[in-house]
């Protein structure tokens, strides 16, 4: 079996970031979720679910928390969002959403996931990284097989 060269982390990261990305686009244009709030609360819901067995509930916690807390820093829209025992909150988010703001609510999520994948990277050197890009994926590869 042959081992596969380890990337270095930001590349491992922009990798990620790009392939997240593509997924959203695919899913807009593809008419799975209309919503970019609703694909965005997808995928940081799958990241929640994919991370608890191997962090612990508190550890993730932490880990969304700070993420939102620097995202929010500079997008101030997330201050609405909050951080549950249960994962990320968006019902005040999208309670909130308008027209006018749906291009800095997208920047601003899309940001918040790099944040939580760059916190992610250093704390697990991309081992989880890798693996939820990889769920994500999958996830989106089945809506859009049962979408065809």
């Amino acid at each position: 079996m042959k081992k596969r060269p380890k990337q270095d982390p930001e590349t491992t990261r922009r990798q990620s970031q790009y392939e997240i990305e593509a997924i959203i686009e695919r899913r807009v244009d593809q008419g799975i979720k209309t919503e970019v709030v609703d694909i965005y609360e997808e995928i940081l819901v799958t990241f929640w679910a994919k991370i608890l067995p191997t962090l612990g509930k508190i550890t993730v916690r932490a880990i969304a928390q700070r993420a939102l807390h620097l995202t929010a820093q500079g997008y101030a829209i997330l201050d609405s969002m909050t951080v549950t025992e249960d994962g990320f909150d968006f019902r005040t988010l999208k309670e909130r959403v308008d027209e006018k703001d749906k291009a800095a609510i997208r920047e601003a999520l899309k940001e918040l996931v790099v944040s939580l994948f760059d916190i992610l990277a250093k704390l697990t050197g991309n081992v989880l990284v890798e693996r939820l890009t990889r769920e994500i994926k999958n996830l989106d590869d089945t809506r859009s097989e049962r979408a065809a």
